[in-house]
């Protein structure tokens, strides 16, 4: 019931509402009277308008198709819309396409997407200290990011991230991050690409029994590199998460359960 609420405040959120009415704002002022009838020659969009139109709609189909998360989807579609609409307004005038512009940039600067901004549950760690913790205690399921802090992605996927482990971490259940641009060695060990061009940016990489069972982006036989859109939904789906949760969680590490009682009625007895 609670996830219902939050996704309703994200529809009906500010940001969304506004970036909606920004991306129909050509429509809506070329066909109501009496704004129409000041702004334009008439009320009625041209042949070519309805074409680019449905030229929109095919391209947000085509690169929306996977996209997992509604939200995701809305914000992608408004991208395109947003575009479309400042070229439709500029070719009415000039002056228009200028104004949309600011608005759309004011838009973006004072109503940015609102990100997670909540607890995390994440290990940040240098150098060779990853392999390291991957032998200590193979029990532990790791999750970890790999990222440059240079790449928009891994900014645009940290809150993503963030949100991820304060839902799922477990005592057996852990999320770690490392700056592959600042320890390269790591990133090749791993095999993943920290170049300027790399198209592995973010990695995420699931490793069980201290051994990698699942990454995206996938990388074929050949090399190649499968892109992945990043997303709280497609993350929690692709890397089955909600099984591996249920198993950790139902094998505790031993002792870790039995210590967390002994504190919790020491705390108790003292207060």
């Amino acid at each position: 019931m609670s996830k219902l609420v939050a996704e309703i405040k994200d529809i009906l959120s500010l940001h969304l509402v506004t970036n909606v009415l920004l991306s129909v704002s050509y429509y809506l002022l070329k066909t109501n009277r009496p704004i129409c009838e000041y702004l334009f020659d008439d009320c009625f969009l041209e042949l070519k308008e309805w074409e680019w139109l449905t030229f929109l709609g095919c391209i947000i189909v085509i690169k929306c198709r996977k996209h997992a998360a509604f939200l995701d989807y809305v914000s992608t579609a408004c991208m395109f819309a947003k575009f479309l609409n400042g070229v439709m307004m500029f070719r009415a005038s000039p002056i228009y396409g200028l104004v949309y512009f600011l608005v759309v940039l004011l838009h973006t600067i004072v109503l940015p997407r609102p990100v997670y901004q909540g607890p995390e549950y994440i290990t940040y760690f240098r150098g060779p200290h990853l392999q390291e913790e991957l032998e200590r205690d193979k029990r532990i399921t790791w999750i970890i990011s790999f990222y440059a802090a240079w790449s928009p992605q891994c900014v645009t996927f940290a809150p993503i991230f963030s949100e991820i482990s304060s839902q799922y971490h477990l005592d057996n259940l852990k999320f770690g991050k490392i700056d592959v641009s600042r320890y390269p060695d790591v990133g090749k060990v791993f095999n993943v690409d920290s170049s300027s061009w790399s198209k592995q940016l973010p990695t995420v990489v699931v490793f069980e029994n201290g051994k990698e069972t699942n990454r995206k982006p996938f990388i074929s036989p050949k090399g190649t590199v499968l892109r992945y859109k990043f997303s709280k939904d497609g993350v929690i789906a692709d890397f089955d998460l909600n099984n591996i949760y249920q198993r950790c969680k139902q094998n505790p590490l031993k002792g870790y359960k039995d210590k967390n009682d002994k504190d919790a009625a020491k705390e108790k007895k003292e207060n």
